[in-house]
């Protein structure tokens, strides 16, 4: 849950919090163990290297351990989505077959002169 910026100029915890903090910071501060009364089964931080081989590479292989269980775990990294990778085709096509339209009207207009 997000602080918020009241009209007042104050902010506040969430949308239905108190607009009683003096900056976005403060309220931050106040609020920080909401997040960490979240109940996880694992935490697991990237390093910076690993951060830029996920980015770079696309992937990363990871093996935790906790309490004498060890996992491998793949995280992988996509710059677009799939449904954005198919609006840039079609975007790319409708484009493509306006300009084409557009030349052959202005051929024929050429050939009208």
């Amino acid at each position: 849950m997000p602080c918020e910026e009241c009209e007042n100029g104050k902010w506040r915890w969430g949308e239905s919090g108190e607009c009683q903090y003096d900056s976005k910071s403060q309220c931050e501060e106040s609020n920080a163990d909401y997040y960490n009364e979240l109940d996880y089964d694992w935490e697991y931080n990237f390093s910076e290297k690993q951060m830029e081989e996920l980015h770079n590479t696309g992937e990363l292989e990871v093996k935790v351990a906790k309490e004498e269980k060890e996992i491998k775990i793949l995280f992988t990294y996509k710059e677009t989505s799939e449904l954005e990778e198919a609006y840039s085709k079609l975007a790319k096509s409708m484009l493509d077959d306006e300009l084409d339209e557009y030349i052959d009207r202005l051929a024929e207009s050429i050939k009208q002169l």
